[in-house]
């Protein structure tokens, strides 16, 4: 038994055993825990205590109106260590697997498989003088993964320096990136360092590079071979020594091969990509991502929000979201300034995501009330969880509030119905 146990822990298997005669309230702690990843037993007879090698923790339940009753100090530890413990649990190998990682990536929100794969890339990566080539789509966090390169590099102490290629007229982008000395044009009373300069031995970022105007390629290609560049109007060269980073939403292949940008440029830039997932290829980030949000935007939100409805969840989980995570943490930054208590609904939305493929499902209820019929309004896309929430609390308002006949016509104890509704902040 003892090797067994051995094994179940190296493993990260955790041994829960109940002890209760009630059978019905045995096998529903017994389904939950199970949920959660634990190796569970029941001993249906209290008295039988079950051995201490045997279990990493025990349940006891001596009656049904005593399941939230104190368990004995011995017991005790045991059982919320094992709670504790779910944050190390296989369950969470993603939250593990994020843990070995030797950088910080405290800015890149998410334990999905995607998101993993991502920072493996960069950790590989960052100290490295190769330059990355970031795809993905508008708002994936592009800028964010090259800042990970960045500060997890050895040129970490000096300067990221950003440039957004889409924003920049054509007639300045070589003064931006280059520089001029005094007197190079008629509004040049000074020298002007570009961003190449100021990057010196650090990182130069330029976001959007499938908008770099075709005549200033291969001036940056150039650049990018020497390691030098010129001012305008200067007449020596200047060496830098800069690692850069380029990002864009565009197919640069397919650019290249419509001729709209430099083929030799290409090469030089993609020496290794990184391609970020869209949000709807990680939803299962979703919770934390909002959650993130929530508190980076809570300092400037009165009242603070502190529960998220189940309803809520699951239209952002049913959403497309094509602007990615900015569009998610625009639409939470909105409903947390919309919100007047501290649990964000559907209605706090913008109405783009709450009526997003939202068709109406009639489900019909069994109350007994003087039209006999009534019915629920369900979405499809809805969570069983959030469906539930929506058939307890609709019962609840139809009784009158009445928990006791509520409890009774769901067919579910009163305790069972006072721990949802308090989940459900009711």
């Amino acid at each position: 038994m003892n090797s067994q146990i051995r094994e179940d822990k190296a493993r990260g298997e955790v041994h829960v055993v109940i002890v209760c005669a009630l059978p019905d309230t045995a096998k529903g702690l017994e389904e939950v825990l199970e949920q959660k990843g634990y190796k569970v037993s029941i001993a249906a007879d209290s008295e039988a205590q079950p051995s201490p090698l045997a279990s990493d923790a025990i349940l006891k339940v001596t009656s049904e109106e005593n399941v939230d009753c104190p368990v004995p100090r011995q017991q005790r530890t045991s059982v919320s260590e094992i709670m504790e413990a779910e944050a190390s649990h296989p369950a969470s190998a993603a939250t593990l697997a994020r843990e070995k990682l030797h950088g910080d990536y405290s800015e890149i929100i998410g334990k999905s498989p995607q998101i993993f794969n991502v920072l493996q890339q960069i950790e590989n990566l960052a100290d490295t003088p190769m330059r990355v080539l970031i795809s993905g789509e508008t708002g994936t966090g592009k800028e964010g993964v090259a800042r990970a390169l960045h500060e997890n590099s050895s040129r970490s102490q000096k300067e990221m320096v950003c440039v957004n290629c889409a924003a920049i007229p054509e007639n300045l982008i070589a003064d931006e990136l280059f520089g001029h000395e005094k007197g190079a044009f008629t509004s040049a009373d000074r020298r002007h360092i570009g961003k190449f300069e100021r990057a010196h031995n650090g990182t130069l970022f330029l976001d959007e590079i499938g908008e770099m105007p075709l005549a200033m390629q291969p001036t940056l290609l150039r650049a990018i071979e020497t390691g030098e560049i010129e001012h305008i109007g200067g007449e020596k060269s200047i060496a830098v020594d800069v690692r850069i980073v380029t990002a864009t939403n565009r197919d640069l292949a397919q650019a290249v091969q419509e001729g709209r940008f430099r083929q030799d440029l290409y090469y030089r830039l993609n020496m290794v990509s990184i391609s970020l997932p869209t949000l709807a290829e990680r939803q299962e980030d979703i919770d934390e991502l909002v959650v993130h949000f929530l508190e980076k935007h809570r300092k400037t939100c009165e009242p603070r929000i502190l529960q998220v409805s189940p309803s809520t969840l699951a239209l952002l989980k049913s959403y497309r979201w094509p602007g990615n995570v900015r569009e998610l943490e625009n639409a939470i930054e909105r409903a947390s300034y919309l919100a007047k208590g501290e649990i964000l609904l559907p209605e706090h939305l913008p109405e783009e995501i709450r009526m997003y493929q939202q068709r109406p499902v009639n489900v019909h209820e069994k109350l007994p009330t003087p039209e006999n019929e009534q019915k629920v309004n369900v979405l499809l896309g809805m969570t069983l969880e959030a469906v539930e929430e929506t058939f307890i609390c609709k019962t609840l308002a139809e009784l009158g509030g009445n928990r006791t006949k509520t409890a009774k016509q769901l067919e579910i104890g009163i305790r069972t119905l006072q721990r949802k509704l308090k989940k459900y902040g009711v």
